[in-house]
């Protein structure tokens, strides 16, 4: 009996194994690579030629690098969107790169910060991500640098005690904003009033950033800790197309939407993406992708 149940254990590895690749190969075309790191990179993205999609406007290729730390000699690989930006996550459905993206800092040491990023064709989520400033002499404002849209938060505390007592990001040391969707390209400008020279023992530095909404949650020892964190969590809105879901299906050529697959508009208002019709699973931009059967 013992030697039977190891085979059957054996034998229920084997095909979990196997039903487990067969589920990472459904997400990419044939002989393309699934995985980047720790980052799962399924069509319409991928690392290599003819493994990605493309059209006049979008460009789904990500860079799968690999570099040694000199100190440590460790190697790291890591999946790079556009103008060097590391990605974490990709999901098809939500349409969603979740990315990571610089902190602007201000000291009283150092001059005015200036940060900004550029995701081209897709937008940041004006729904999953929130404009954090934090500080205690500190003004911050965030720019969309393909319209006019500017907004931004300042902020002044009188002492070290209310600032420890505040609860959450509620003006008191930290202020949270929306902004509106289909931002592309924004930057970061990041000041302070006097220098912080009347909060300089408790509050030296002042910070800016987007952020994954949950990934911070403000209170006095996360301030002191943010000093030594560099970036954060961005969720970003991608489509396939810049048309509409009746102009892409009015072109059977470039129309991204495979069999059992249906079209979906954006919701950053921003061209349209796949999904699979109700009762199938897998990848909507893959021939075969979407398989099962209706119930």
């Amino acid at each position: 009996m013992g030697f039977l149940n190891s085979l059957h254990l054996k034998l229920a590895l084997l095909v979990t194994t196997a039903a487990t690749l067969a589920a990472a190969e459904a997400q990419t075309k044939p002989g393309c690579n699934n995985k980047c790191g720790n980052v799962s990179v399924p069509y319409p993205f991928g690392t290599s030629e003819n493994c990605y999609y493309r059209d006049e406007d979008l460009n789904f290729f990500l860079n799968c690098t690999t570099t040694t730390s000199p100190s440590s000699g460790e190697a790291t690989t890591q999946l790079i969107y556009g103008d060097n930006i590391p990605v974490l996550n990709i999901s098809l459905d939500p349409p969603e790169l979740t990315v990571s993206a610089d902190v602007s800092y201000h000291c009283y040491n150092s001059s005015y910060s200036y940060n900004w990023m550029k995701v081209g064709k897709f937008s940041i989520s004006n729904t999953e991500n929130r404009f954090t400033v934090v500080g205690c002499d500190t003004y911050a404002y965030f720019r969309d640098l393909s319209s006019t849209f500017r907004t931004g938060s300042m902020l002044t505390c009188s002492n070290e005690t209310k600032f420890k007592e505040a609860g959450g990001c509620s003006g008191v040391g930290c202020c949270q904003t929306s902004f509106p969707q289909a931002i592309t390209n924004y930057d970061i400008t990041l000041r302070s009033f006097e220098n912080y020279s009347d909060v300089r023992d408790f509050n030296p530095c002042g910070y800016a950033f987007i952020a994954k909404e949950g990934s911070f949650n403000f209170s006095y020892r996360e301030l002191l800790n943010l000093s030594n964190r560099t970036q954060f969590p961005v969720v970003v809105d991608w489509s396939v197309s810049n048309q509409t879901c009746p102009e892409a299906q009015k072109d059977k050529r470039s129309y991204a939407c495979k069999q059992n697959s249906r079209c979906k508009e954006s919701v950053s208002g921003i061209g349209y993406y796949c999904v699979c019709e109700d009762g199938f699973r897998g990848n909507p931009y893959l021939d075969t992708g979407c398989k099962g059967k209706p119930q």
